[in-house]
């Protein structure tokens, strides 16, 4: 606070920002050039912000008890942040070219990114100053620098000399994985058949032919079979793209904790981490963790059992031979799988007690007419052990049946779209209600309300 005169009072804000004035009651106006010397004495203590007009206007209009800012400092402004440009596609999703006409492009996926070496994958966008702001007493604030990001990055990958890019070590392909950028490398073959066996490899594989019966393919990363996947079984981290089709022989043919694209499913059982997208789903079991999307001109789903956690969609459901089919949403399929592993075991387990107890019953007559020998007594005694082990591992299984149930029941969303007809024959579950449709039903959505599976517009 300083006092420019005996009647006059001057302030300025903690921050340094702002400066006020008061004119106290026994101000009198003087003239103009008392004016201008008190001004001249205010500018002594304010060196920016000054809003001079305002003060004469203040000054002259004698505004006494009132405490009236005079000045405005600058507040400093922050830099922006830097940024991370990438040269590549981070999600690629495997969804296939929907045509006018319905049919489906699977060429038209754009599905790998392909790098070569020395090719840029990303790029720092530096971050930028701030801009001072000053006091009212013309002392300087100093702005704070926007912060300038840092590279993740894993194998085959490099940082330029100035640590702006990144840099691919190899051809190969780069792919966003735990916040990182990895360029891996691809391993190209014609056929998985017995010319090469069985393969097992850390990276992305490309198949241009076929992946035939009897022979596996483990693939830490993506993989991509050009042709058609004919009894053999495929397991990957990553996404798995069959751009022709799928025939099972009725066995686990898909296990990948990524998308499945492929042209159709025929008689295979199938386990997916994200999407499942397909032309046609026939006679297979379909497991999704995300959706089942049976895209094109037929979008068929007949025969089988296919499991999603939020939605199923397809153009037609069933046939008009009321092929039984099932379909299940708003479950978790691990949920689903565990239920009923858990349910064989507890079976087991109240089977291989129904038998101790027999076995147990009929010793105990012997026992209790003293003719059991050694060789029944111990007999005996383990049966007594099985029994108090399996009493409490049945006890455990049913606790978790119970947990597992009432998780089962707090999930219970996901809708099933038809875009043209589901036929008789379909039992559709929606967490745990369950519908049988029993006529023929155009364009709909099923979804739940309640306990109930209601029908709406598709």
């Amino acid at each position: 606070m300083y006092k420019i005169s005996n009647d006059i009072i001057l302030e300025i804000s903690k921050d340094g920002l702002y400066a006020y004035i008061t004119l106290l009651d026994n101000y009198s106006y003087n003239n103009e050039s008392g004016t201008t010397s008190i001004i001249n004495e205010i500018k002594n203590f304010i060196k920016y912000g000054l809003d001079t007009e305002r003060l004469i206007r203040i000054l002259e209009k004698k505004q006494t008890g009132e405490k009236i800012c005079i000045a405005e400092g600058k507040k400093p402004e922050a830099g922006k942040d830097g940024d991370i440009k990438y040269f590549f596609a981070m999600e690629k999703p495997l969804l296939p070219k929907i045509n006018m006409d319905g049919t489906v492009d699977y060429k038209e996926l754009d599905s790998i990114n392909s790098v070569k070496k020395d090719d840029k994958l990303a790029e720092i966008i530096p971050a930028t100053d701030g801009v001072n702001g000053m006091m009212v007493n013309g002392t300087m604030i100093p702005s704070l620098k926007g912060r300038t990001p840092k590279f993740r990055y894993g194998k085959n990958v490099y940082l330029s000399s100035d640590g702006m890019l990144l840099i691919s070590e190899i051809d190969g392909l780069v792919e966003f994985k735990n916040g990182k950028v990895d360029v891996s490398t691809v391993l190209s073959l014609d056929n998985v058949d017995n010319s090469v066996g069985n393969i097992n490899f850390a990276g992305n594989v490309i198949v241009k032919k076929d992946v035939l019966n009897g022979f596996s393919l483990i693939a830490g990363g993506s993989v991509e079979v050009k042709g058609a996947v004919e009894g053999g079984y495929i397991e990957s981290d990553g996404d798995i793209l069959i751009r022709q089709g799928i025939q099972g022989y009725n066995r686990l043919i898909i296990n990948t904790k990524g998308n499945l694209s492929a042209k159709f499913i025929e008689n295979s059982v199938v386990n997916v981490g994200e999407n499942v997208t397909a032309e046609a789903v026939m006679h297979s079991n379909v497991s999704s963790k995300s959706n089942i999307l049976v895209l094109g001109k037929k979008g068929l789903i007949v025969g089988g059992t296919c499991r999603a956690k939020y939605e199923i969609r397809a153009r037609v459901i069933g046939s008009t031979m009321a092929t039984t089919t099932v379909l299940e949403v708003g479950n978790d399929p691990d949920s689903i799988t565990k239920n009923e592993e858990l349910g064989g075991k507890l079976e087991l387990a109240n089977e291989n007690l129904r038998k101790v107890n027999q076995s147990l019953k009929v010793l105990e007559m012997l026992k209790r007419s003293n003719k059991l020998d050694n060789n029944k007594a111990e007999l005996y005694n383990n049966l007594t052990r099985a029994q108090a082990t399996l009493s409490q591992e049945i006890i455990e299984i049913e606790n978790e049946l119970v947990e597992l149930n009432k998780q089962m029941k707090d999930i219970s969303k996901g809708q099933i779209k038809v875009s043209d007809t589901i036929y008789p024959g379909v039992k559709i579950i929606i967490g745990n209600s369950l519908l049988y449709i029993r006529d023929e039903m155009k364009r709909c959505t099923f979804y739940r309300d309640g306990a109930d599976i209601r029908v709406g517009p598709y």
